[in-house]
């Protein structure tokens, strides 16, 4: 299992992954398909695999950024990964923390990575980038 936790604010539980994505039925409480689960547990492998130090961030105001991602040498980023965001309630969760985050670390860069093939129909922060998660996870590169 990988785990990451809150190096600035210690009191952040650690959040843990499979270290195989295809492992995560053994772990869930549901026979549901967490496909954001799998996503994210993807992200994070890769992020390890581009040598990133990786941690999540809670918000001042309470609300939990996946990935805060930092390299020698590379843009700081933070990284929220989402399954989909067609839903209303669902992006303005996922903006919302990243809004939050990027106010408190004005200095990274903020993904959206998602699994749609196309942007949000809304339009996005300007601090705010998305991409497909598969062409982020195949271009191994920050964007």
């Amino acid at each position: 299992l990988h785990d990451t936790s809150a190096r600035r604010r210690m009191v952040n539980p650690r959040k843990a992954y499979p270290v195989d994505p295809g492992l995560i039925p053994l772990f869930q409480r549901t026979t549901e398909p967490q496909a954001g689960h799998a996503l994210e547990t993807a992200v994070l492998l890769e992020l390890e695999r581009r040598e990133y130090r990786v941690e999540y961030i809670k918000t001042k105001d309470g609300h939990e950024v996946d990935f805060h991602a930092s390299a020698p040498g590379r843009d700081t980023l933070l990284i929220q990964v989402s399954a989909q965001t067609h839903d209303a309630k669902t992006l303005d969760r996922e903006l919302k923390a990243l809004a939050g985050a990027h106010a408190e670390y004005p200095r990274t860069r903020s993904l959206l990575l998602t699994m749609e093939a196309d942007p949000p129909a809304t339009a996005l922060p300007p601090h705010v980038e998305w991409q497909a998660a598969a062409q982020w996870l195949l271009e191994g590169q920050d964007v």
